[in-house]
């Protein structure tokens, strides 16, 4: 978190003049100053990933779908991560900032530069698949100045959408054409935006003001998609896109047009009479001969041949012919332990694109879940896996000169020989999504968290967080209080000596059982070997940690429906009392006797039925409960709200109150403060809301106090120490610090007099910059907090201006 002191001054004439305080938005990055509001009195810290390590020496961050390069410095990228903004490296990946924190969603799908004035630049936001934990988009960004302020435009247009390509016109920065394509909504995967806008190609001729749709237009909201769009880079006028789902549909396809973008043909190839069908589709022109372009085609989920694997590779080199001949390329030395699925396995629904060398147009690169070589790429290819050991699930590409830059699901790497060796540019990227998080009972600087395909993870006070054990993805977490150094849990994997190995824990619970996709588990906070967790059964542990072999057994009524979200109530130190709540919302049940008898807790269907996220019990009191929902109202008319509360839980027919904050979003996460219950901690798929009168009145935690608007999917406060933490889903993990005391600043003739009051804990970095568009800020002086009271005093010249930042950070 930091804050502002943009400061102007002149000729003193006996004058002094005023002081801007304000509230940054931004991690890193400047705005423009403005008078402040009244300042907060907590913020929020971000303490990583920044990043991960893995083994103690590979770096990894988060999921990166769109990368871009400015035409005018080969070291100013621009990458989009999926739910964590827009991030800024001036020299080449060494050194990240966040540039959109603050804007409307941080899901990010496509970026691009304006060719003939680099300082515009178009964000396409929302991320372009439809699953579980991705967030469709607001419409489109754009900066005139470089990345410093942003405008949200085409709302109308792209709300509920997502974005997956953005080309701009090489000479006219106010002509671009787009792809979007659906989108999701959080952590329920079969949630979408209520309102899906039409999608496919889009083109706009006034830099974003207002755009038509060109090519297919398809009125079922589950067709149509925009996967792919390239431009002849020599002649604008000349394109090729790809419109597709996974699932067959009739306009699933390639496209092609010859006039800027106004209109588009369906170019008929050997893919189209396939009897697996035509799903996604990325296309890819060579740049040093665009007469070659390459095709590859995911095999649509028909029931047909390798449903989501790839149908095919294809290449023609007279693209622009009236009809052009097509050739398949040989995939099958990429398939490795699934023949026939080719470079993206089972997994090119998600994972599917293709790039060509810039200077051979016989070399292609494909993207899948590991990232393949095609050398001689046409009927006698060769295929070299070149990932090297980086990160798997490949989603983004971008060149500068001979640097080829990928983005994954675990970062930004680079290389600059065609894959024999990478760069690795996680250095300060904190982009991670996680599922859950669990801090130590005692260590304030210790947790445990659960993430989207980069493990389990573990943070001891630094923003470098150490990996452990557990690859992929991995959700809820918990830490014993008896030996908490070295009992840990993560859903069905336990470690007793501190992650050096992990065992299975899984004994007992069935797995063709539904459950959703990071399945609900959660420790008794009184007794470290009680866990419950749960399919469509409740099931419950008595020897999580002292059994030789843990042990699950049955505990609920099977439901017809998974369980989402579960708890145990504090006050019970017998681990007795426990609720839970399933996908769709049809069933909140509780159990005071330990899973012996089961209550219906809501008998008068008070509670929308929508997907259960979350439950919290009072700590004092387990007849107050709190329950939290994703969806929209829309979703169910007649019973709005996301948050509800019941202050009779054991009663015949608990009531319930819809004490919900006022955001018609999903809400992902509950928390109450075990010091005073009245202050409730909301998580949503846009920042996070604070009740101090237990739910009377809320209000929003966002940009204004640290928190960036970014979905937060767990909320956890440490009994022992007090610490709330928030673990995002795509700008890692924050902690609650209290925000520092500003004395009103002091200006003579020569110097400007800084001072606040630090916290012990807290490292304070002044920063300034002369301007607000200059490339970085200049350090002044870094100030360790130790509960007194600091100045910092800078020189300064007449008839300038200057801007002042305090960054705030937990002491490494």
């Amino acid at each position: 978190m930091e804050k502002h002191f943009p400061f102007t001054h002149g000729a003193l004439r006996g004058t002094f003049l005023s002081v801007y305080l304000v509230w940054v938005l931004l991690l890193g990055q400047a705005i423009a100053p403005h008078k402040a509001q009244a300042s907060a009195t907590n913020l929020w810290v971000n303490i990583g990933p920044s990043p991960i390590l893995v083994n103690g020496a590979a770096a990894v961050s988060g999921r990166v779908p769109a990368i871009a390069v400015d035409p005018s410095s080969s070291n100013h990228w621009l990458i989009g991560a999926a739910d964590g903004g827009v991030w800024q490296t001036l020299d080449a990946g060494v050194n990240w900032v966040p540039l959109t924190d603050d804007q409307a969603t941080l899901a990010t799908g496509a970026i691009a530069f304006a060719p003939s004035n680099p300082n515009i630049i178009y964000v396409g936001t929302g991320f372009p698949l439809l699953s579980v934990a991705t967030f469709a988009g607001a419409g489109l960004l754009k900066s005139t100045n470089g990345g410093t302020a942003w405008q949200l435009m085409a709302t109308s247009n792209f709300a509920g959408a997502a974005f997956s390509a953005i080309i701009v016109h090489p000479t006219n920065p106010a002509v671009l054409l787009a792809t979007t394509a659906q989108s999701g909504v959080g952590i329920d995967p079969l949630l979408k935006p209520l309102t899906v806008p039409p999608r496919g190609i889009f083109k706009s001729t006034n830099g974003g003001v207002s755009w038509s749709q060109k090519g297919p237009v398809v009125s079922t909201s589950n067709a149509g998609d925009g996967t792919a769009l390239t431009a002849n880079p020599t002649n604008f006028n000349q394109m090729y896109a790809g419109i597709g789902v996974s699932f067959v549909a009739q306009t699933n396809g390639v496209y092609r047009s010859t006039d800027t973008g106004e209109t588009w043909g369906q170019i008929i190839g050997p893919w189209s009479t396939m009897t697996g069908g035509v799903g996604r589709v990325a296309v890819a022109i060579a740049p040093s001969n665009p007469n070659v372009v390459y095709v590859s085609v995911q095999d649509a989920f028909n029931g047909i041949g390798h449903d989501g694997g790839l149908l095919g590779l294809w290449r023609t080199d007279n693209a622009w012919a009236g009809t052009p001949t097509w050739a398949q390329v040989p995939t099958a030395a990429t398939d490795g332990t699934l023949p026939g699925y080719g470079y993206c396995g089972n997994a090119c629904w998600a994972r599917l694109g293709i790039t060509v060398d810039p200077s051979n147009p016989d070399i292609l690169y494909a993207l899948g879940i590991t990232f393949w070589k095609c050398t001689n790429c046409g009927t006698n290819p060769t295929w070299t896996d070149v990932r090297d050991g980086d990160h798997i699930d490949q989603f983004s590409v971008a060149w500068t000169g001979n640097r080829l830059i990928l983005g994954n699901d675990g970062g930004v790497y680079s290389t600059t020989n065609g894959g024999a060796s990478w760069f690795n540019h996680n250095t300060n990227l904190s982009i991670t999504q996680f599922y859950a998080g669990c801090p130590h009972p005692t260590n304030a600087n210790f947790a445990l968290g659960g993430t989207q395909d980069n493990g389990s993870i573990k943070w001891s006070g630094s923003n470098t967080w150490q990996w452990f054990g557990v690859a992929g993805d991995t959700g809820p977490c918990a830490i014993s209080s008896s030996h908490p150094d070295i009992d840990w849990a993560f859903y069905t994997l336990r470690t007793t000596n501190g992650g050096a190995t992990l065992d299975q824990a899984a004994s007992g619970i069935d797995f063709s059982q539904a459950k959703v996709f990071i399945a609900p588990c959660e420790k008794c906070p009184s007794r470290d070997d009680v866990f419950i967790t749960g399919t469509s059964t409740l099931l419950k542990s008595t020897n999580y940690f002292s059994g030789t072999n843990t042990s699950w057994f049955t505990n609920s009524p099977t439901q017809d429906e998974p369980i989402s979200a579960l708890t145990f109530a504090p006050s019970d130190t017998n681990c007795n009392t426990y609720a839970f709540g399933t996908q769709f919302g049809n069933h909140l049940l509780l159990t005071s006797n330990g899973g012996t008898t089961w209550a219906n807790l809501d008998l008068s269907n008070a509670v929308p039925n929508r997907y259960v996220t979350d439950l919290a019990f009072n700590p004092t009191n387990a007849n107050i409960l709190y329950v939290t929902l994703s969806g929209f109202d829309e979703n169910t008319p007649a019973q709005p709200g996301h948050v509800f509360q019941t202050t009779n839980a054991f009663g015949v027919s608990p009531t319930w109150l819809n004490v919900s904050p006022p955001a018609d979003i999903p809400h992902n996460t509950v928390v109450l403060d075990p010091s005073n219950p009245n202050n409730i901690y909301i998580g949503t798929d846009i920042g996070i809301w604070r009740s101090s009168n237990g739910g009377a009145s809320w209000s929003h935690m966002g940009p204004e106090s640290g928190m960036p608007n970014v979905a937060v999917f767990d909320l956890e406060i440490s009994r022992g120490t007090g610490r709330l933490m928030a673990f995002t889903h795509g700008r890692g993990a924050f902690v609650l610090v209290s925000a520092p005391t500003f004395l009103p600043p002091s200006l003579t003739r020569t110097n400007l007099t800084l001072s606040f009051r630090t916290l012990q804990g807290l490292s304070y970095y002044i920063e300034y910059k002369d301007a607000l568009n200059a490339a970085s800020w200049q350090p002044l002086q870094t100030i360790s907090g130790d509960g007194s009271l600091k100045s910092s005093t800078n020189s300064i010249l007449l008839s300038s201006q200057r801007f002042y930042r305090l960054r705030v950070q937990l002491a490494q």
